[in-house]
């Protein structure tokens, strides 16, 4: 995209209510819209320009709804602010514009251990507070993570970099292919698993804190209806990696970590207890997120590299440590369903 210049910002900003522009900064918070801190006559607020891929507006005004009720149940999201028409989504020419109040605080600090337990709890009580609702037009967006994303994800990979031309990235990606059968077998024993509207993108970089408070919960775009368990699942993988890793090619630096595995568990399921289901599923979404991300992200950088072996092997390290694993993982969750 091409970046939103002054007299385009003036211009949007024109469409609201906000008194007269005094400053504003292009942030890198975010990997795909274009975001804005403006300062008017006003106050701060927070400009988004979508990217084009995310300009459904009627899933926006969905996502827009989500936050609204959000905000209304108590939870610390951002208020969006209205156009002069009265609308949260401003379409001009073409573009797709939303503005939030701006929410002052500190970026989450991985060394603090309160910011930690900060998280796991706040990710519960956002899952508490989305209960019920469930707009149709979030309800249709497909699976995020499956055995057969996995599937179609080695495929494209193979057909990318030629596997079968050379027979040490074959055999490691016919390794990678009995995860993915593996995967498809154990999800069709799960059972039904509780769903709801998941934040999608629940990470460090969208907490805002003041001292060791969460006082935001920011960016909505990747919210979609999916098994509470992926959320959790992908929240784990976050928060408890090992930090640094000894992965050099993916975009996950290594294996889970007990401690904080078990004390995000600890945190998040003594609101939010899991189900026998979930606890079941759980150590298979770690596995599939891995295997699905991982081989996409390999995919995106295009001709295979020099060093293909060493992160095909470094993917499949991850899916083996996963099902390896998976007792201690489902033990460790079944152990903290419901935590008091």
């Amino acid at each position: 995209m091409t970046p939103v210049s002054e007299d385009e910002l003036r211009r949007v900003l024109g469409r609201y209510d906000l008194g007269e522009l005094r400053s504003a900064r292009r942030v890198e918070r975010g990997f795909v819209n274009e975001n804005w801190v403006v300062e008017t006559s006003q106050g701060g607020y927070f400009l988004k320009r979508r990217h084009p891929t995310l300009c459904q507006p009627v899933i926006i005004r969905a996502q827009h709804a989500l936050v609204e009720h959000l905000r209304q149940s108590g939870f610390p999201a951002p208020a969006l602010v209205a156009t002069v028409d009265g609308e949260t989504l401003l379409i001009l020419d073409g573009e797709f514009y939303e503005v939030q109040e701006y929410i002052k605080g500190a970026p989450y600090d991985h060394a603090s251990p309160v910011h930690f337990r900060e998280a796991a709890s706040t990710l519960s009580l956002y899952h508490t507070h989305v209960q019920g609702f469930a707009p149709s037009a979030l309800r249709d967006l497909g699976d995020l993570y499956s055995p057969a994303i996995v599937s179609a994800n080695l495929a494209d990979l193979a057909a990318a970099w030629e596997l079968e031309r050379d027979p040490n990235l074959a055999q490691v990606a016919r390794h990678l292919e009995a995860h993915a059968g593996d995967l498809a077998t154990r999800f069709a024993d799960h059972g039904p698993l509780p769903h709801l509207v998941i934040h999608g993108d629940y990470y460090a970089g969208n907490l805002l804190f003041e001292d060791d408070r969460v006082v935001g919960v920011v960016d909505y775009d990747k919210t979609r209806w999916q098994p509470r368990v992926v959320e959790l699942a992908e929240a784990l993988i976050y928060f408890a990696s090992s930090r640094p890793g000894h992965l050099k090619h993916l975009v996950y630096p290594g294996f889970l970590e007990w401690e904080p595995f078990t004390c995000f568990l600890h945190h998040y399921a003594r609101a939010t207890p899991l189900d026998e289901n979930e606890v079941r599923a759980l150590p298979d979404y770690v596995r599939c997120i891995w295997l699905a991300i991982s081989l996409q992200r390999l995919l995106e950088q295009g001709p295979r590299p020099a060093e293909a072996l060493e992160a095909l092997r470094e993917v499949l390290v991850l899916g083996d440590w996963a099902r390896d694993n998976t007792k201690r993982i489902t033990k460790l969750c079944d152990s903290r369903k419901g935590v008091p």
